[in-house]
């Protein structure tokens, strides 16, 4: 395995025709330790339109395009295993199939979340990895990712802490886009409008049902103050254990922006159902149905023409005591588009964390093996200055 800056390396981006992985992608390949990228996605074309627009971003020949179909283990194993690092950006529910196909070539294990559910059962996983001397970091994204780091610098800075919240909001300010369309996984989206959302109270996990708690948050511009709603997430999986040793006692997530309730409305009306409903003689889940449609009419991402300016923004508040005084902290991370990659902020703010990791993994910084969330796995010195370089506005940490 490659461990050092100075050993060239291979980075294996599993499902990397998607916008996600299509942004860490782009920001390896201007990294002078990563001497290969392997662009591998279930639809071939995607895979090679990616290769082809990275290699053309940065001037090289690095990323190659290869099919891999995650549900065959062995296949797949032949197609990425000079991998020392593995990228996974599929549809969170196969995230176990990556995870057996990392430990298969043995290669270190990124990827950018799972709702919850999904990183619990990750999570069990950690022994098999921590045998093999390999780490898996689950959830390195902004949030989950760069969320579990502000968090752990702000309760590093205080004796004993009682709440945690994360708030994500965002402006889309883009120019000529069509009046309904998605930047993000429309079956994620589906699954956040229908799946209860967790929050752990007094030391316990709380289910409510999706979008059921909601608050005004004043976020700073170009967000500005914003509705956000409780969904499910992931930090809930992570956050109770990871901060236990402060005391922590509740930790709670919100998000919102314009179009968030208008897509909510898609999954009111039954899109966001899986399951298959008959129509004459043809079976179809709605929720395919929907994916399928807004392919069709290219309302997945932005259109080529349009030049994206759209912002998200993170904000993490941590409540608990610093001696005898009781203090509440705050600190906000704001994110930019990418224009001269066609990716907005949701895209943007997601991809470069995942690169950061693969570069601080590389470097022989994160000494952990197992799987690990971000917050446990890494340091915000680590991760701060490379995200302030690509254009991530961090604020100071303020009393609140």
């Amino acid at each position: 395995m490659a461990f050092w800056w100075f050993v060239l390396s291979t980075v294996a981006i599993v499902g990397g025709g998607g916008l996600v992985s299509q942004c860490a992608s782009y920001d390896l390949s201007l990294s002078k330790e990563v001497e290969r990228i392997i662009v591998a996605d279930i639809d071939i074309g995607k895979a090679r339109e990616v290769a082809r627009r990275t290699n053309r971003l940065s001037g090289t020949r690095k990323a190659t395009a290869i099919r891999v179909d995650v549900r065959n283990t062995g296949e797949s194993a032949k197609a990425v295993k000079e991998a020392d690092v593995l990228v996974n950006g599929v549809q969170y529910d196969f995230n176990e199939k990556v995870m057996q196909l990392a430990l298969r070539v043995g290669a270190h294990y990124i990827d950018f979340g799972g709702l919850y559910w999904m990183t619990k059962k990750q999570l069990r996983h950690s022994s098999e990895f921590r045998k093999a001397g390999l780490l898996a970091v689950v959830g390195m994204g902004a949030e989950p990712g760069l969320s579990g780091l502000m968090a752990r610098e702000l309760c590093d800075g205080m004796d004993s802490v009682e709440t945690i919240k994360i708030r994500d909001g965002w402006r889309d300010y883009t120019k000529g886009v069509p009046p309904f369309f998605v930047t993000w996984s429309i079956q994620t989206l589906m699954d956040e409008y229908t799946m209860p959302g967790e929050v752990y109270e007094e030391g316990r996990i709380r289910k409510y049902r999706a979008l059921e708690l909601s608050e005004e948050y004043d976020f700073p511009e170009p967000v500005g103050k914003t509705v956000v709603y409780s969904t499910r997430h992931s930090e809930m999986a992570t956050f109770p254990s990871s901060f236990r040793a402060k005391g922590v006692r509740n930790v709670n997530w919100m998000e919102g922006g314009p179009g968030f309730i208008e897509q909510k409305l898609l999954a009111d009306a039954g899109f966001g159902d899986g399951k298959t409903l008959a129509i004459g003689e043809f079976r179809v889940s709605p929720r395919r149905f929907l994916l399928e449609l807004l392919k069709s009419k290219g309302l997945l991402g932005y259109p080529r023409k349009c030049r994206p300016d759209s912002f998200e923004c993170l904000a993490v508040e941590v409540s608990g005591q610093r001696g005898a005084e009781r203090v509440v902290e705050r600190r906000t991370c704001t994110f930019p588009s990418k224009p001269e990659w066609g990716l907005g902020a949701a895209e943007y703010s997601v991809g470069i964390p995942g690169a950061a990791a693969a570069r601080v993994i590389l470097s022989g910084k994160a000494g952990g093996r197992g799987v690990l969330p971000p917050e446990i796995a890494f340091s915000p010195e680590d991760f701060y200055p490379e995200l302030v370089e690509r254009g991530f506005r961090l604020t100071p940490v303020e009393r609140v």
